[in-house]
């Protein structure tokens, strides 16, 4: 599995004033947070984060170096100005070897379905799940091969062949991919032609209503 190593160096007590001078360096303070232990305030290379930033994902293990000393962490968020979108601040969570974690994976797809060769639309609304391991075990995504697909039929997450070590938390009955036609299925000529000639024969309502009330008149 991919991991990516950020370095990251002391961060004392600053006021706000002096961490807006600091970002204006592109020096991003951060915090690595973990059980039984005291928050540690570092600051992030602007720069160095922002190249990979696009990359990291809640499942992808991040090696912080302070200093020498290293971190195994998750991201857990990224704190960003409402209007300019700048990064203001990011907290990280420690991993540890002796104690299970829960983290939303992403999921991806391959091939294309059977369905959709067959005319058929691909609805696919999960683009994640929830999933438990250890940290030698956490996958950086979940692939599924959809070739086999075919039309009016789904996949359910219980279907899912998850790798050694990770149990699935998203509920096992929630369909992730589904193959549908646009229109429904294709309708065949000679009902439709039948039903054409049936619409020009039968008369209408209002045709029947003025029929019967001439017969009554007379």
């Amino acid at each position: 599995m991919e991991h990516i190593a950020l370095r990251v160096s002391p961060r004392g007590k600053l006021t706000k004033g002096e961490l807006r001078q600091e970002r204006k360096k592109c020096r991003l303070p951060a915090q690595i947070y973990g059980k039984g232990i005291e928050p540690i305030s570092v600051f992030l290379e602007g720069k160095e984060f922002t190249n990979v930033a696009k990359r990291i994902t809640e499942s992808m293990i991040i090696d912080l170096d302070l200093e020498g000393k290293r971190f195994a962490a998750l991201l857990k968020e990224i704190q960003k100005e409402t209007i300019s979108g700048d990064i203001l601040h990011i907290d990280f969570n420690l991993l540890r070897h002796d104690r299970k974690i829960r983290v939303r994976v992403p999921l991806h797809l391959n091939g294309t379905a059977k369905g959709v060769k067959d005319g058929g639309i691909l609805e696919h609304s999960i683009h994640e799940i929830e999933v438990e391991c250890d940290s030698d075990h956490l996958p950086e995504k979940i692939e599924v091969d959809i070739t086999d697909l075919e039309a009016n039929h789904a996949l359910h997450l219980r279907e899912i062949a998850l790798p050694e070590g990770v149990k699935l938390i998203t509920n096992p009955d929630t369909v992730f991919a589904i193959i549908k036609f646009a229109h429904g299925e294709p309708e065949n000529p000679s009902e439709v032609e039948a039903e054409a000639v049936e619409e020009a024969v039968a008369p209408t309502e209002q045709e029947s209503a003025e029929t019967t009330s001439e017969a009554v008149h007379k």
